[in-house]
């Protein structure tokens, strides 16, 4: 399968996106238009996957198949017997080859402007086919991990020909587009989002969910305290402050053991003795060297965590004592972690274990089926901790069940799911983040890269000039990774003088010329665009959260109604008659109703839970609509 369809079926993803609609509902005209163009008879649950993947290059799994199957089965003429549907007349075409040409459109301005950025940024060509698979290389990395029952982390099938070097390529083509072209960012980030999207059709359990994170704790790691501070670059930190907020609109609430504030302070003022030497390897001290960050600052936001963390509205929970019966086999999980995670400091393996033997005493011996009721979950940016847990999990309490870590993206990308509307900026936020991190070199890479300047010095083919400029430009560092795509091997003698080079040129042209008026205007527009973008986001927001929160009032108010017809037909069964003309007519409303409900409860198996739900949803599609034609916001395309 050509990546390039792939992409294609992601933009599609998100052109389709309705207001208000249960994500797998995304997925009907999909399967609508195979089994239009196909006609396959008998439908399988594993047919249809294949024709999906096989015309739009999406890997979904069977049990979403077969749900979204069965909810066409009532409104189309789709007839199951023995466990497999026949199509009984001619289906309606849902006409997506018309919607196609927009995402192509996104997909197309995507991989074209990525030849042009390689061509121009790492002087190497490549072909439109490895430029859609290195974008679609780079957008797999964004997986999830929560349950055991995912089969996969991402609904893009494997990418044959995917490299490391895609992943850096991609990352700069992104930051590149976001300071300069931001049509064509707009275009990425829908892609983006139609990935994020197709995240959540991995699990139809998904879908039972409740809508909000009610009663739930997430414990932030240590690394994710460090973004949240600012120590670990601006993207990572706008992240992880958007992913916050959103949680606890959501009901939920951000947390943190004291063992990771203690972990905390030990570990700025820990960098804070590396601040200014050579070799440090820690984030902070990478970022301090870039920000011009002292030891003394460094000290002094150790002395002040509780201030910024109450400041930041993260509560500091005590570590709950061990208790027997809830305890993990420890050592089980020590050794799983060990194949999952190289820890360099050995005491953050153990700051890691306790959070997660934690999470444990927190859950009391409950083993939940989803987020929403899992009480407690430690939230982690370490991928590898999260699937040492999940494999904990797996063996220790089977596949069904909730691990006690999940990565900031899967919360991020499954809280957004909740509320795309009302949180617009939170792909574009995460996807920063992770080509921000991406472009940070390894510590092996800068060990090579320093062995190989040192040597370069030695043999005289460097001055002594052109080794601190080497060593201590936070610019020559990003030159490198740009013109080696990050890999070792690329460190050579000419790579290392060409890096030099170049950034010889930019010192030169800061000292000799300034920005011209051209560049400064052209800055201004960006900014300009930016602002009234950063508005509209904001207005979005504020204007999806009030139809929200109408929406849930309208549901309850028809919810109570019919709670007091049911209550009135159940006095009516009684026998109890009013004296009064209203009275009785009240009570014969009740009868009515009663037997109604109880109807459609046994034709559709429909409950009153159900029917608050779909009226609320209903609702915030009414207001939303009404709101986007009273401001002219868009939130997105409407059948």
């Amino acid at each position: 399968m050509a990546p390039t369809v792939t992409l294609t079926s992601l933009a599609m993803l998100k052109v389709n996106i309705d207001q208000g609609r249960d994500y797998l509902d995304y997925l009907r005209p999909f399967i609508l238009q195979v089994l239009v163009d196909n006609e396959p008879d008998p439908v399988t649950d594993q047919g249809v996957h294949d024709l999906i993947q096989t015309h739009f290059g999406l890997d979904i799994p069977t049990p979403t198949v077969q749900i979204v199957l069965k909810r066409l089965s009532r409104t189309y003429p789709l007839k199951r017997e023995e466990g497999v549907y026949h199509i009984t007349r001619k289906l309606p075409n849902p006409g997506i080859q018309k919607k196609k040409s927009e995402a192509v459109r996104h997909m197309q301005a995507v991989i074209n402007g990525l030849i042009e950025f390689s061509l121009i940024g790492t002087q190497q060509v490549i072909s439109e086919e490895e430029a859609a698979v290195a974008i679609a290389g780079f957008l797999s990395e964004f997986n999830i991990f929560c349950l055991q029952a995912y089969s996969r982390g991402t609904a893009i099938p494997t990418v044959s020909g995917k490299q490391d070097r895609h992943i850096v390529l991609v990352s700069e083509y992104v930051l590149h587009l976001q300071r300069n072209d931001p049509e064509r960012f707009d275009s990425f980030i829908i892609m983006v989002q139609g990935h994020m999207l197709a995240n959540a059709l991995l699990c139809p359990d998904l879908q039972n969910a409740p809508r909000s994170y009610k009663r739930v704790r997430f414990f932030l790691d240590t690394p994710l305290l460090v973004q949240q501070l600012g120590l670990d670059g601006e993207p990572k930190k706008r992240a992880i402050e958007e992913l916050t907020a959103l949680v606890r609109k959501l009901g939920g609430t951000v947390a943190i053991f004291s063992h990771s504030r203690e972990e905390l302070i030990f570990v700025l003022k820990g960098a804070a003795e590396h601040v200014g030497k050579p070799g440090g390897r820690s984030v902070i001290v990478r970022q301090a060297w870039r920000n011009g960050t002292t030891k003394s600052d460094l000290l002094l936001l150790a002395d002040k965590a509780n201030k910024l963390l109450l400041d930041a509205r993260i509560d500091v929970v005590n570590t709950p004592p061990y208790v027997i019966d809830f305890q993990i086999d420890q050592s089980d999980f020590e050794k799983i972690l060990d194949d999952e995670v190289s820890y360099f400091n050995p005491r953050a393996r153990e700051y890691d274990i306790n959070s997660v033997r934690s999470i444990y005493v927190l859950r009391a011996g409950a083993f939940p089926d989803t987020i929403e009721r899992s009480k407690a979950v430690l939230v982690s940016s370490n991928a590898g901790l999260a699937q040492a847990a999940s494999e904990y999990s797996r063996r220790h309490e089977g596949s069904l069940h909730v691990s006690s870590v999940i990565t900031d993206f899967s919360l991020a990308n499954m809280a957004w799911l909740k509320v795309p509307m009302g949180a617009p900026s939170v792909p574009m936020t995460e996807v920063l983040a992770y080509s921000y991190a991406a472009l940070q070199p390894t510590q092996a890479f800068l060990d090579r890269f320093l062995a190989e300047i040192d040597k370069l010095q030695k043999q005289g083919k460097i001055s002594e000039r052109d080794h601190q400029i080497l060593r201590s430009s936070p610019f020559a560092q990003d030159e490198l990774m740009r013109f080696t795509l990050g890999e070792e091997a690329a460190l050579t003698e000419e790579t290392v003088t060409e890096t030099l080079r170049r950034v010889t040129h930019e010192l030169k042209k800061e000292e000799i010329e300034k920005l011209t008026q051209e560049q400064v205007s052209h800055r201004k527009t960006l900014d300009e665009l930016a602002a009234t973008k950063g508005q509209n986001e904001s207005l979005q927001k504020r204007l999806y959260w009030k139809s929200r929160r109408k929406s849930l009032l309208c549901a309850w108010c028809v919810s109570c109604a019919m709670g007091i017809l049911l209550v009135l037909g159940v006095v009516a069964g009684f026998g109890l008659h009013g004296r009064h003309p209203i009275l009785g007519w009240l009570l014969l409303g009740g009868v009515l109703f009663l037997a109604v409900a109880t109807l459609v409860n046994v034709l559709f198996g429909t409950t009153v839970r159900q029917v608050h739900a779909a009226i609320q949803s209903r609702c915030l599609t009414f207001f939303l609509r009404h709101e986007s034609k009273a401001t002219g916001i868009d939130f997105g395309a409407t059948e």
